[in-house]
């Protein structure tokens, strides 16, 4: 029981295109400089910077970190990611921040008790982006992560656009999914995925206590056009086989001609879901969405 439970909710806290990854967590670039962003409430923030620091940058944090990895394997749910072949493809044409994201994970200190809210997250981004010595990025993400890129880009103008999948902007299932979190983080012993997956909870329920206006975000988030980019797997509804259906997909693309006519560039891709959306699906179109662009 403990095992489907933390599968339900892994469904949105881990990455898709696990299916056709090989990396493990050694098989990172090696060529990188280090850094560490201190947040106002003392949280380090651990990130690594690869690529031309003359081009463009790219935030790149969960899933795609070893910091997650590690979680996942104490979680009993073993998986590799892509991370190798994400990085090395960004890092060819762009600056990477490289981020060990959310708090808590990899060699990032955290979190304090109930403090991921979107507003700690977009302040952790700008305090990232300040110690990198970097003023605007592209805020890469899944899933979780996905949340994150769209709850700080409505709240700050550094984040000059976005590239993310598996969550949608209007209409997301904030309520289904607290109550899945929940359920996990009562069944995990005391350890650290239990306390990142608290912070799930917390950042989660803040967004329903606070009634966060969609429509108002897409509107601050308007003037990005052309460098607003999301992908889903037109199939992305959950784990049927759990007993378990969560719409993502369904959202998007209801709302895609509304989200266009605010400048995103909306990618279905048909026949994939949340799990088996292989990173050759999307990360050839989002990089060609980005080719030539400068931010």
């Amino acid at each position: 029981m403990l095992k489907q439970t933390i599968l339900l909710v892994l469904l949105f806290t881990m990455t898709a295109c696990s299916n056709d990854a090989r990396e493990t967590n050694a098989d990172q670039p090696d060529k990188a400089s280090h850094g560490i962003a201190t947040t106002e409430d003392g949280v380090e923030i651990h990130y690594r910077l690869l690529g031309p620091s003359d081009a463009p940058t790219v935030w790149v944090g969960y899933p795609w970190t070893p910091g997650w990895n590690d979680i996942m394997a104490q979680l009993g749910t073993a998986t590799s990611q892509p991370t190798k072949e994400l990085l090395a493809a960004l890092s060819a044409k762009y600056q990477v921040i490289h981020v060990d994201y959310p708090r808590g994970t990899g060699a990032s200190t955290g979190p304090l008790p109930r403090d991921l809210t979107p507003e700690t997250v977009a302040a952790d981004y700008i305090a990232v982006a300040d110690a990198a010595g970097v003023d605007r990025f592209v805020a890469f993400g899944f899933s979780w992560s996905a949340g994150f890129g769209i709850h700080a880009a409505s709240r700050t103008k550094r984040i000059a656009g976005l590239v993310i999948g598996g969550w949608p902007v209007i209409d997301a299932p904030h309520e289904q999914i607290v109550e899945m979190s929940r359920a996990t983080v009562a069944a995990l012993p005391t350890g650290t995925a239990k306390t990142v997956l608290g912070s799930n909870v917390n950042y989660y329920q803040s967004i329903i206590d606070d009634e966060w206006d969609a429509d108002a975000a897409l509107e601050y988030m308007s003037d990005r056009a052309g460098l607003l980019y999301m992908f889903v797997g037109s199939e992305d509804v959950g784990v049927p086989a759990l007993g378990v259906t969560l719409p993502v997909a369904d959202p998007i693309i209801e709302h895609k001609a509304t989200l266009e006519a605010h400048g995103w560039q909306v990618h279905i891709i048909d026949g994939y879901d949340h799990m088996n959306l292989t990173i050759s699906a999307w990360l050839p179109q989002a990089m060609a969405f980005l080719e030539g662009k400068r931010w």
